[in-house]
Formats: C-alpha cells, structure tokens, sequence
C-alpha cells in the first residue's frame, strides 16, 4: 500500500537533512553548489516539522472545525519541506540569476486553535513558491560599489524594514496547511528594482500578494496589487554588507510609500477599502552595542489614506521599543520594551475608516514578537488593527547556539468595541527556547505560553454570544516544539 503523502514529506524532513549536511560543510553560503561551464547550479533545501497543543481555545468557548466538530482542547501536527535550485551565470561584468523552488506541506490531528479550524479537514498542498530571474551588476558600477544594483521579475519573497508592513505575501492555513509555521510568503507578479549603495540605499518594486480563494475556502487575502518605493541612510555593522541585508545594519533611517491601485472589493479583510489606498511610513533603528553603552531603538510610524468615495481610510499605525543589551554579564541578557498602536474605529457611522490594515505584515527578522505578536494573540484571537499593545522581552544568550527568552504582551482594544465597557483585552506570557543542534542548520524551538483575557474580551465575546452560551473566561495554555532544517 503506498505511503500517504504525509508520511512521504515527513520521512523527507528526517532523511533528507543527514545527507545534505555531509554534503555542504565545507562553505558558508546556503545549500550545494556546482558549476556547469560558466554557470553555477545552487540546490537549497528547507523543512520543519511541529506539534501544537492549545487548551481552552478561544477563553474556553471552544473551537469550531469546518465538519462542525468542537473542542475544548486542540492538538495537531504541521510538517514542510522545501527544496530550492538556483542558477547564476556570469553576463559581463554583472550577473543573471534565476530561482525555483517548491513547498510541500500538511497538517495532522484536530487542526489550529482558531475560532475556526481551517485545518481541521488535514490538509496536504504541493505548490510551486518561486519563480523569479533577476540581473546583479557586479562590477558595472564599480563606483558604487559591487551589485550596486539588482533587477528581478517574478514570485518571490520581499521584505520592508523588520515587516511592520510588508514582509509576507502568502496566507496559510485551510487547505495550504501549515497554519502556524507559515512556509510561504512569496509574492506574485513582483517587479524589484534594488539600489544598494551606501550610505543611502533604495528598493522601488510592483508586488501582487498570493491569493486562490478556491483553495482557501474563500479565507485568503484579498486580491491585491500595489507599487512603492523604500528608501533608507544606514550605516553597516559588519564590512559593507547592510547594503543589501537588513540584519547586517548597525542603524538606519527609512521612509517607505506604496500606493494600492487594485484590489479585490468583494472580498473580506479589508479589500472593499484597499482599492486606492496609500501607505506612508518612516522608520528608524539602532542596534544596541558598545558604542552606545548597550542602548537600541527601533521605532515606525505609518499612515494609511483613502480618498475614493465609499472607501474613504485614515488610519494610523505606530511603535517604539527601546532595547538595553549588558554584552559583558553571563548569558548577555537584552531587555526591552515596545509599545505599538494600531488604530481601531471608533465611530462606524461616519464615512470613514479608521481601523489600520495590517497589510502583509507577519513574522520579520527580529525574531519573536515582531510582527506576529504573541503565540497566542497573534494567532488565534487577533491581529495589527484596532490594538495597543505593550510587550517586555528578556533575551538569554548561554551560549552561541542557545537563546532563552520570556515576554509579556498586554493587549487592548484602541477602540472599544460593541458590547464591550473595557479597553483590556488580553494579557499573555510566552517562554521560548531556541538551539541550534550540532548538526549544521538543525535546530530546536520550544514555547510555552498562557493568555488571559480581560474584562474588554469577555464582555465582547459574552455580548456577541462568541461561546454560543458557554463561558468564555477561561485561561489559553499553549505548548509547542519545532523542529527546522535550512540548508
């Protein structure tokens, strides 16, 4: 009898990264490559696999499945694999590239913790996620430095700053699977001019987020396509390399500008008011280090107008986080505090929106909380629009393959909503343990985590019957291990 192809991917995740490890020890860059006259093949290749447990869902108010199926308790299983192949061959004194690579996903059990289980029914996907060919100058700029400049067409990922606006341009979940790792985040339809030179860099791009409402059950994004431009000063922290790596900039000042030209107005989650919709944002970080005594900042401010009649928008996003880094003490411990707001709106009877479209916002490179805030708010109960939030990190660094951490987030409504007399939504603590295994690119994550919600929450849910006459006060208790593969 054949295998399902479940256990197909999850024997892959397993196998495939012991061979792959002896094979690419040798050099730093990601994955295996070899030449191929003058060109140079490249094979990449990225898994996971998760269990999840959440009890209580929704405050104890259960959750629904498609099939009907109710549970006080939910337990699943997520897995991916993820092989990519990539080429470069030399074209003057520049560079053509070209990029494939494909995902295979699934989940197991009783499907996600939210107020519905998308996949509840265990969904199994294998889909293309990029396609994209691109030109580096290499040296034909010499003057402004090498790859001054990157053009490339095609699906493919892209990011903004640490993703407070864009950084995922794929939903999961419902018949994609995978809910919560969230493999894919390419977009469609992407033209991206890159300019990275220093100290002034820009990125002026035409982007399209991935949308199959068939598939998604009529769940997915809506249909969106928009174009901007992102510029930024910034200085490096190591060698040149923040011209073209967020992570490599010691600090940065940017502005950002896109314009949402067509969008689908049928669709749920916001798309009657993104058509027309214009983002304006300006941003500002610095790392902590000696320099500074151990002291960071990270902070944006972004605006969203609308002017079209009938999807008039004038909403407004913000957050500040200071960070405090002691280098010097045993496990380097790094603090910090954030508070961000997303505005709600709190007067539905005019003609104009306030509440804050969170875009394609998702998890970004500064690691846990930015920009999916909270394993279980996040997730679950929530996202970016109509919320202040308030969040304090400690970050332990044992050593360089272990990082310890503990946050607190406590949520509330920016506008109160109906039925509801209190702002204070929820409260929430997460722990989490991050190893990166012996074996080269394996590694382990562990979270813990409890929400509470407030008098806000719990009288919206009772006054909307949310728990269909069962109580929906109860504490969430959420545990989680992952295990991922980059190679």
């Amino acid at each position: 009898m054949p295998l399902p192809r479940s256990a197909l991917l999850l024997a892959t995740v397993f196998c495939l990264p012991a061979m792959l490890a002896r094979a690419g020890d040798d050099h730093e860059k990601k994955g295996v490559s070899t030449e191929l006259g003058s060109a140079t093949l490249n094979f990449t290749f990225d898994a996971g696999f998760g269990g999840f447990s959440v009890t209580n869902p929704q405050f104890g108010g259960a959750s629904n499945s498609p099939n009907g199926e109710r549970a006080g308790k939910r337990n699943w299983f997520e897995g991916f694999v993820k092989p990519g192949l990539g080429i470069e061959q030399p074209v003057g004194d520049g560079t053509a590239y070209a990029g494939l690579s494909a995902i295979g996903s699934f989940t197991r059990g009783n499907g996600e913790a939210q107020a519905t289980a998308g996949t509840a029914r265990q969904p199994d996907f294998l889909a293309l996620e990029d396609a994209f060919i691109g030109w580096r100058s290499g040296a034909t700029f010499a003057s402004l430095g090498e790859d001054a400049v990157d053009f490339s067409i095609g699906n493919q990922g892209f990011s903004i700053g640490d993703g407070f606006l864009i950084v995922d341009g794929t939903a999961e979940g419902w018949r994609r699977g995978a809910y919560v790792m969230g493999p894919r985040g390419a977009f469609e339809r992407t033209a991206i001019l890159k300019l990275n030179t220093d100290p002034v860099r820009a990125d002026f791009f035409h982007l399209a987020g991935r949308v199959d409402q068939k598939r998604m059950q009529g769940n997915d994004s809506p249909g969106t396509q928009l174009y901007g431009a992102n510029i930024e000063w910034f200085g490096s922290a190591h060698l040149d390399h923040g011209r073209s790596e967020y992570e490599e900039r010691a600090w940065y000042l940017g502005a950002t500008y896109l314009h949402i030209y067509d969008a689908d107005i049928t669709a749920t989650g916001g798309g009657a008011n993104r058509d027309g919709l214009n983002v304006y944002a300006l941003r500002a970080g610095l790392v902590p280090s000696d320099t500074f005594n151990g002291f960071g900042l990270y902070g944006e401010y972004a605006m969203q107008d609308n002017g079209k009649t009938g999807r008039k928008v004038n909403a407004k996003a913000w957050y500040v986080e200071p960070q405090y880094a002691a280098s010097t003490l045993p496990w380097q411990p790094r603090l910090s505090y954030r508070f961000a707001r997303f505005s709600g709106d709190d007067n539905t009877n005019d003609a104009t929106d306030k509440s804050w479209d969170s875009l394609y916002s998702g998890g970004g490179p500064r690691g846990f909380g930015s920009w999916d805030q909270g394993e279980i708010y996040a997730r679950y109960i929530g996202g970016n629009s109509n919320l202040r939030s308030q969040m304090l990190h400690l970050k332990l660094q044992p050593d360089e393959s272990l990082s310890l951490g503990a946050i607190y987030y406590r949520h509330d409504f920016d506008a109160v909503p109906n039925g509801a007399r209190s702002r204070r939504l929820m409260d929430e603590v997460n722990v989490y343990s991050q190893w990166e295994t012996p074996v080269k690119g394996l590694n382990l994550t562990l979270v813990g985590g409890m929400g509470k919600p407030g008098d806000g929450q719990k009288q919206s849910a009772t006054a909307n019957n949310a728990g269909n006459g069962e109580a929906v006060d109860r504490t969430i208790w959420l545990g989680q291990f992952v295990i991922g593969y980059s190679f």
